[in-house]
């Protein structure tokens, strides 16, 4: 029998959408993409840290959206040039599926991800769980601990033991786990006015031809990076690709300044892509 582990699209809005550069767009439909950032690249700075383990949240990986289909002036001004962008819209969870039978990547059954584990794979840069990326609406509080939460759920004695230890039976008793609650869920209410809707990746600093097979020292190697705050990020940004059909049905929408010129490449693009129709134009006047 085969696992399912893409989204069934329970309660989630209708329509995302994202507030992003003409070049971004082209990007986009050139390479059948969407980009993730590390919280650590993020416009709020406090994105990636915690209480006790620095800036941990680097390895979660956020593509951001809001789900208000009224034209927001401070996201035009946040994230497109000068209201020279556009906003794109696209229903959740727009990426592309992919099928893998049971013994590919040591998987133990067949499954459905929106992951590509054979590019991953093949990178071998970091890991990351097949039933990702999460679709999460955005709490705004001001609570220190949902900002920042504690991650690790063992204390660090236990942890330093299990890194010390030259066997599994010397590291008995040392269970080791991280908790990621609200991590990249929870922003100051300052931000409020987003209304974000956020996809969200972990993606773990070792590669996936280091973790397979495993052994006691393969996962010793990954617990060291992961406690090491120096660890490099195991991409830049990360990106996931976007199903064809989805795309179809792309909205695109003018930003408030847009020139005259710049629809025209749009409507261009557009044309190129079997888009233009999907095209329409910003309804407020900014001077």
């Amino acid at each position: 029998m085969e696992k399912t582990i893409v989204n069934s699209l329970g309660a989630y809005p209708e329509w995302l959408y994202h507030y992003t550069s003409l070049e971004s767009l082209a990007l986009i439909l050139q390479n059948r993409t969407i980009k993730f950032n590390s919280l650590q690249n993020v416009d709020d700075l406090e994105e990636a840290a915690t209480e006790d383990m620095g800036e941990f949240g680097k390895y979660i990986y956020a593509s951001c959206w809001t789900d208000s289909d009224r034209e927001s002036i401070a996201l035009w001004k946040l994230y497109t040039p000068d209201m020279h962008g556009i906003r794109l819209g696209l229903p959740p969870f727009p990426f592309r599926k992919h099928v893998y039978r049971a013994g590919q990547f040591f998987l133990s059954e067949n499954i459905t991800t929106y992951i590509n584990l054979e590019r991953l794979y093949a990178e071998n840069r970091g890991s990351i769980t097949l039933h990702q990326p999460d679709l999460v609406e955005i709490e705004y509080t001001d609570d220190p601990k949902r900002l920042f939460p504690h991650i690790r759920e063992t204390s660090e004695e236990i942890v330093q033991k299990f890194l010390q230890a030259k066997t599994m039976e010397d590291a008995a008793g040392t269970n080791i786990g991280y908790s990621f609650p609200t991590l990249g869920k929870c922003k100051r209410t300052d931000w409020s006015f987003q209304k974000e809707w956020r996809y969200l990746i972990f993606i773990s600093p070792t590669g996936l031809q280091e973790m397979y097979p495993s052994t006691f020292e393969k996962q010793q190697d990954q617990i060291k990076k992961i406690e090491d705050p120096e660890t490099a990020l195991p991409y830049d940004s990360y990106f996931l690709e976007l199903d064809d059909d989805i795309v179809s049905q792309m909205k695109i929408l003018t930003g408030p300044k847009m020139t005259e010129a710049e629809k025209i490449y749009l409507k261009s693009l557009l044309r190129d892509h079997g888009l233009l129709g999907n095209y329409s134009e910003s309804q407020l006047r900014i001077r």
